[in-house]
């Protein structure tokens, strides 16, 4: 339950484009979440994405380092958030990073929980 496999990320490239087409997107900072109920099912009840801007953060070990974060806060949080979903349909996730700094853990964390707890309000 704490791993984060492939089945749980989102890899496709006409996923992304579909989520960014047709997603709903708020902030909690330091990322823009955009999200969407799909309509494909899937092992698990959401999926994922994650990125950081090239613009921003020109060295790769930077942006790694970011999108290493973010996936670790969601793997820590997500079997609390799995608990508020239903099962029937998958949500695609996609968290974008906004900051110009490189976070700490405990802000990514904070960031985290906020928004999981944000996206399954919106939902239900």
């Amino acid at each position: 339950m704490y791993s984060l496999c492939k089945a749980e990320r989102l890899v496709s490239k006409n996923l992304f484009e579909d989520l960014f087409a047709s997603g709903t997107s708020f902030v909690k900072y330091p990322f823009r979440i955009v999200f969407k109920k799909s309509f494909c099912k899937g092992e698990y009840p959401a999926r994922i994405g994650i990125s950081v801007s090239k613009k921003k953060f020109k060295r790769a070990v930077k942006r790694n380092r970011i999108k290493r974060l973010t996936r670790e806060a969601y793997r820590l949080n997500k079997p609390e958030f799995y608990g508020n979903l239903t099962p029937e349909n998958t949500i695609d996730i996609l968290f974008i990073y906004l900051d110009q700094d490189l976070p700490t853990s405990s802000k990514v964390e904070k960031a985290m929980k906020q928004a999981l707890v944000k996206i399954s309000a919106l939902l239900s």
